[in-house]
Order: C-alpha cells, then sequence, then structure tokens
C-alpha cells in the first residue's frame, strides 16, 4: 500500500467514524506540535505588541521633550528661529519617515517620526502665521493653512499608502471644514450652535463610510478607530439637539436604535458599546426630567439601576450572537 492509499483509507475511516480525530491526533502527538505554535504565534504576538508600545512611548517623549526645550529658548531665538523649530522640524522628521516608509512600507520607526511630525507641522503652521504678522482677526488665514496641511498629508498618503498618513491627512481635513465654516459664516461660535451640530452629525456619518471602504485595505488599522470616532461624533451631536425639544427625545431613540443596528451590520463592538453608552445618557436624562419629581428619586435611580443591567445584558448579547463571529 503507498502513500496515497494509506492517506486515502485513513481519510474514509475518519468520515465513516471508526477513528476520530481526537484519537488520531493522540495517536501522532499532533497536539502539543499545534500547540508549540500556538505558544510561538502568542510570544510573537506579544514582543510585536510591547516594541510598538516602546516605540509609541519612545515618540511621547521625544515630542515632550522638544516642547519642553523649544519653550526654553522660545524668548531668545527670533522670529526665524520659531519657525525653524516648529514648522521646519516638523517637515524634516515627516520628510525622514517618508524616507524609511518608502524603504520598508511596514517600518514602525518611519511611522513613529511621522506621528511626531504630524504634531509639529500644524502648531508650526499657526506659529507661522503668528510670526508673520499675517491679519489674524479673520479665520481665513487659518482654513487656508489647514487645508494647505491636509492637500500635503494627501499627497504623501497617495505616495507611501501608509494608514498614518491617512489619519493626518482626515485629521487636518476635518480641522479645514469647521475652520472654513466659521470663517464662511458671521458671528461667534455659540451662535451657530446648530449649524455646528448637524455639520458634526455629517463628519459622523462620513467616517462610518471612510472606515468601511477601509475594511480589507491597507488603511484596514483605521477601521475601528473611525467607527469609534464616528459613533460618538454622530451621537454627541445629535444629543446636543435633545435638550429643550420634544421632537429631539423622541428622534434620538429611534438614531440610537439605527446605530445598535447598524453596529450589528459593521459587526463592530465599538459602535455598539459608543450606542449603549449614549442610550443609557438619553434614559437618565429623560428619568431625570419627567419621572425624577414623581417617583422620587431613590425609586428613579431603582429603576434606572435596573434598566442599565438590561441594557448591559442585551448589550452583550449582541456583541456574542452577532458581532463576536466574525
Amino acid at each position: 500500500m503507498n502513500k496515497e492509499q494509506l492517506l486515502q483509507e485513513l481519510s474514509s475511516k475518519i468520515n465513516s467514524g471508526e477513528i476520530s480525530q481526537e484519537e488520531l491526533i493522540n495517536q501522532f502527538n499532533i497536539k502539543p506540535i499545534i500547540q508549540k505554535e500556538e505558544d510561538k504565534k502568542k510570544k510573537s504576538f506579544l514582543h510585536f505588541s510591547i516594541t510598538k508600545m516602546l516605540y509609541v512611548l519612545g515618540a511621547v517623549i521625544v515630542l515632550i521633550g522638544i516642547i519642553n526645550f523649544i519653550a526654553q529658548i522660545w524668548n531668545d531665538i527670533g522670529s526665524l528661529g520659531r519657525i525653524s523649530v516648529t514648522l521646519g522640524l516638523g517637515i524634516l522628521f515627516t520628510a525622514i519617515g517618508s524616507v524609511l516608509i518608502s524603504k520598508k512600507k511596514e517600518n514602525t520607526i518611519g511611522m513613529i517620526f511621522h506621528i511626531i511630525g504630524g504634531f509639529l507641522i500644524p502648531g508650526g503652521s499657526l506659529v507661522t502665521l503668528y510670526e508673520l504678522e499675517l491679519e489674524l482677526s479673520s479665520l481665513w488665514p487659518f482654513a487656508i493653512t489647514f487645508g494647505i496641511i491636509a492637500l500635503f498629508y494627501f499627497l504623501l498618503t497617495i505616495a507611501h499608502k501608509h494608514a498614518i498618513l491617512t489619519f493626518f491627512t482626515i485629521a487636518n481635513g476635518t480641522a479645514f471644514i469647521y475652520l472654513f465654516m466659521e470663517a464662511l459664516i458671521s458671528g461667534p461660535f455659540y451662535n451657530h450652535e446648530s449649524i455646528y451640530a448637524y455639520l458634526t452629525m455629517l463628519i459622523g456619518v462620513s467616517y462610518f463610510l471612510l472606515a468601511y471602504s477601509f475594511r480589507d485595505g491597507w488603511n484596514e488599522r483605521l477601521v475601528e478607530v473611525f467607527y469609534f470616532l464616528g459613533a460618538v461624533g454622530f451621537l454627541g451631536a445629535a444629543f446636543s439637539r435633545v435638550s429643550n425639544s420634544n421632537l429631539w427625545e423622541s428622534l434620538f431613540f429611534l438614531i440610537i436604535f439605527g446605530v445598535l443596528f447598524l453596529s450589528v451590520y459593521l459587526k463592530s463592538r465599538i459602535v455598539l458599546a459608543v450606542s449603549t453608552i449614549f442610550l443609557i445618557i438619553h434614559i437618565s436624562y429623560i428619568t431625570d426630567k419627567y419621572f425624577a419629581d414623581s417617583l422620587g428619586w431613590p425609586v428613579s435611580l431603582v429603576i434606572l439601576g435596573f434598566i442599565f443591567i438590561g441594557l448591559g445584558y442585551v448589550s452583550i448579547t449582541i456583541s456574542q450572537k452577532y458581532i463576536k463571529k466574525t
């Protein structure tokens, strides 16, 4: 009997139930081998996570050190020096990051340089606007500046196709949208709360769409980040409309349940968690407004407690039944 015949015979006996897979594993000592491979993967993942954590910690320390150093010499270096140690340094770090990423796309050190540069460039740009003594009574210079930064990172994203560059593109693009809107309309921010609430809801929806489009691509790491930001932005802005509006008090329940169903469709625990938290906040608001005086605060607390327990149970059930399977 040759090897193929032996394997066919073994396969047929397994399919017929004469030999179980457990017996085969125990007979040939396969289980320890599999276990060793899993242990190796766990150790590799642990080492990878610790390494990344050290990189990020190092980046934070470097950034804090740079800020402290700049603060110490700020009054002694003049306008050109201030621009150089902020915007110039940010561009330098970004250039180094681009060189490292172009050599190896998954270069974590290159990503760290981009993170440092990503914080220094916007700050340095604001310093440059101030040092050039431009007319800053209007927000147009700030809006244009952040628009240019967003375009700069968009071009870098096209060139390198890296998630951290996509993140800074979207972050600066979002800042540009808010600054553009503030520059476009007259009057202070608090006179246009409704406009900014609806704008934030729209941006939240756009974050959902972006995150959904990032799945199974090189921006996959950003999926849960923008699901979270989209959920917080959309629901937070919607909840800001609830105060003194009976229509929004009812409508917000529909919005919450819509986002809960969306979390199942997207199979996102983060969206599920955020929507559950906002549902708890809204129920607390409704209870405090309508039932605290009639039932008494202690009774209201008891009812709220049971509601929260129920919501927690439902949230866990949804997570385990519809989301965990992915």
